[in-house]
């Protein structure tokens, strides 16, 4: 019975239920405790997820069940069944059944199709590439595959369950196998984590499990919730891209523990013994409350949602991280937050419904006329029943009552195309027509990623012509979210020239005085400056800059926020040229402001740990970094608080006009206004 109803979910619900209410302990490198060896490890969700509505036992019944939501179905169903009573019927019941079993069938294989592409969505993301800790290194938060492996019917249920993992989640032999048949990914990491056969161990989404240690490079999707250990940055932060999540495409910053920080090859991941409590699975995006226990030192630190990996992010410019993999599968937060795949009705559909209940009531209504009608007229003359009735019905001995009653089915029958079983068959090719249209405009069609518009759901494609209004929170979700810095207003006074996008002379030969002016203000060549992509253009900038009053003091320190002011780090694409420096962000906004400080002459070279090393007009400087307040959206505002090499205490801030505004010191309403003017 238990083995039933365990099939019956699985048929008619898409996410097994999460039993697991309750906190966890994930054992890195540690024993179990005592209470585990006779209950057996912990039984968490398998990586492997399924998004698709249907399977291969509950396609028919479900679909079945769907379409019979419309009332038109129900109605055709209901006349084909009295066309089988011999007292009421009027034709070939088959003729009937043709037609509805011919919009049901198209319906079907509609819906299957578009199923069978969140099939193949399921099967690539489960299927996906991805690099655990290898054989060498025993997960003993594992269940035993047999535990774990669906039996008998429950395989046709859904795909493999991802029980199939050996050792550390791999694959058994994939990294073997992978290497002789020359299919296994290039890496191209960190020399301390180089991945080898003995250290890591190649493997896929599916075989991911509670407890394994995974390596993730930059372009990465994260492939469960992982509780990062380390990354490639000394300080252990990196930049998580989640689009895919909450639709910013803004970075966000993670950071590992302060105890786990220091683990940069896999030797030391091997030896690293702790214990990781975590809350239970919840749908809380920007929640997170745990701990890591260090079995060596027993120092316990705090985890939140800064210390966590989402599934379904994306590692944005960090060159490696590494992370225990705590929730998976239908417990991970996104998958939480999707629910079941829901069956949307239209709104045409709902109006089609309205309608044939109110077509229905109009055919009641005719349908017991003639009934009455005719009872009436069978209780009258013979002379009448003989004009009007068939002789053998008029002999059979029937009752006006029981004659109406026949006759309101009959009439039923007759009067069905009230409402036209047609309708439906050529809305359902109208809408095929207009998904295949969708599909084929070049007005929708993304060029740089060479993709077409996909619509997902052949039902509301009649919904797109009747959107009036598009409420959006932020011009960045509708446009492309690039910040290009061209002008600034200093001490009342703007710097910066437009040039449009259709003066490519005159640009290129601004970029050239600009070149020129800097050399010849600087004294020698600044190769930090990149003329060919700067935005700002304007040569009176170092006309003030090499005077000696308040506006160039003015320009220096504007010039000085950018540079210092923010959380970007730099990169060197190619290393034989390590003055083209490359700006990673969390917004495209910080990113523009610190490349046009660096083509001004303000460059910002690199953060270790708290020192902020620069380069001023030709000249380094290192500052101190003390303190750093974070741009919300409640300060509005980000600020550093910086030590000088002269010793003097700065705090930068840069933020809104409108809180930036209220914070400058009193009787300086001239430059206020003239700043206001400007903008």
């Amino acid at each position: 019975m238990s083995r039933a109803r365990s099939l019956l979910a699985r048929l008619f619900s898409r996410r097994r239920t999460n039993t697991h209410g309750h906190e966890r302990s994930i054992f890195v490198n540690t024993p179990l405790p005592a209470t585990s060896y006779t209950s057996g490890p912990p039984h968490y969700a398998p990586n492997h997820i399924r998004t698709a509505k249907y399977t291969v036992l509950s396609f028919v019944p479900k679909n079945l069940l769907e379409q019979f939501r419309r009332a038109a179905n129900i109605y055709f169903l209901f006349l084909l069944i009295l066309q089988f009573i011999p007292a009421v019927t009027t034709g070939l019941p088959g003729l009937s059944a043709l037609a509805l079993f011919t919009i049901i069938a198209l319906t079907m294989i509609k819906d299957g199709y578009e199923d069978s592409k969140r099939s193949a969505s399921d099967r690539e993301a489960n299927r996906a590439h991805a690099v655990v800790l290898g054989r060498g290194w025993v997960n003993v938060n594992k269940a035993p595959a047999h535990a774990m492996r669906p039996r008998g019917l429950m395989r046709l249920v859904g795909s493999d369950s991802g029980a199939g993992g050996s050792v550390g989640g791999a694959v058994p032999g994939s990294a073997t196998q992978a290497a002789h048949t020359g299919t296994q990914p290039q890496f191209d990491i960190d020399s301390d984590m180089d991945v080898d056969g003995d250290s890591w161990a190649a493997t896929e989404w599916r075989h991911i499990h509670v407890g394994d240690i995974v390596l993730l490079r930059e372009g990465d999707s994260v492939p469960a919730d992982l509780v990062l250990l380390g990354s490639s940055d000394n300080d252990g932060t990196c930049f998580v891209e989640t689009k895919n999540l909450d639709g910013e495409t803004n970075l966000k910053s993670k950071h590992a523990p302060a105890a786990t920080m220091h683990l940069t090859c896999p030797q030391q991941l091997s030896a690293f013994r702790c214990i990781i409590d975590a809350e239970p699975p919840s749908t809380l995006l920007y929640s997170f409350k745990g701990s890591i226990q260090i079995h060596d030192t027993g120092v316990q630190d705090p985890l939140g949602v800064d210390n966590l990996l989402l599934r379904g992010s994306v590692l944005r410019n960090t060159q490696w991280v590494t992370g225990v993999a705590v929730f998976t599968g239908d417990e991970t937060k996104i998958m939480m937050n999707a629910g079941e795949t829901p069956s949307k009705r239209s709104r045409i559909e709902r109006m089609m419904n309205y309608q044939v209940m109110s077509q229905f009531a109009l055919l009641f209504a005719l349908c017991l006329l003639s009934a009455i009608l005719g009872g009436v007229y069978y209780s009258r003359a013979n002379s009448f029943q003989a004009l009007f009735i068939v002789p053998f019905e008029s002999s059979s001995g029937k009752s006006a009552p029981l004659y109406g009653f026949l006759t309101f089915w009959t009439a039923l029958i007759l009067y069905q195309t009230v409402v036209p079983i047609s309708l439906y068959v050529t809305i359902e090719v109208v809408k095929s027509f207009q998904a295949y249209f969708i599909n084929q405009d070049m007005d929708m069609y993304y060029a740089p990623a060479e993709r077409r518009c996909v619509p997902k759901s052949w039902n509301l494609s009649d919904d797109l012509g009747q959107v009036e209004y598009i409420f959006s929170d932020k011009t960045g979700t509708l446009t492309q979210n690039v910040m290009i810095f061209r002008q600034c207003t200093i001490r009342g006074r703007v710097y910066g020239e437009i040039v449009g996008d259709d003066e490519p002379d005159r640009a290129a030969e601004l970029r050239r005085a600009m070149d020129t002016r800097i050399e010849q203000t600087f004294g020698l060549p600044y190769l930090f400056r990149q003329s060919e992509t700067a935005s700002f253009l304007d040569t009176s900038v170092y006309d003030d800059l090499q005077t000696d009053n308040t506006q160039a003091r003015a320009i220096f320190e504007f010039f000085t926020v950018l540079a210092v002011c923010h959380t970007v780090i730099t990169s060197v694409p190619d290393p034989a040229q390590p003055h083209v420096l490359e700006y990673k962000a969390q917004s495209p906004d910080e990113a523009a402001l610190v490349s046009t400080a660096r083509d001004v002459g303000f460059a910002f070279l690199r953060r270790d740990k708290d020192r902020v090393y620069c380069n001023f007009r030709g000249q380094d400087h290192v500052f101190q970094l003390l303190a750093t307040l974070e741009f919300t959206s409640a300060r509005k505002r980000m600020s550093v608080i910086v030590r000088c090499e002269d010793g003097r205490l700065m705090l930068l801030s840069k933020g809104a006009d409108s809180v930036i505004m209220d914070r400058i010191r009193a009787n300086q309403e001239r430059l206020r206004q003239a700043t206001l003017d400007d903008l």
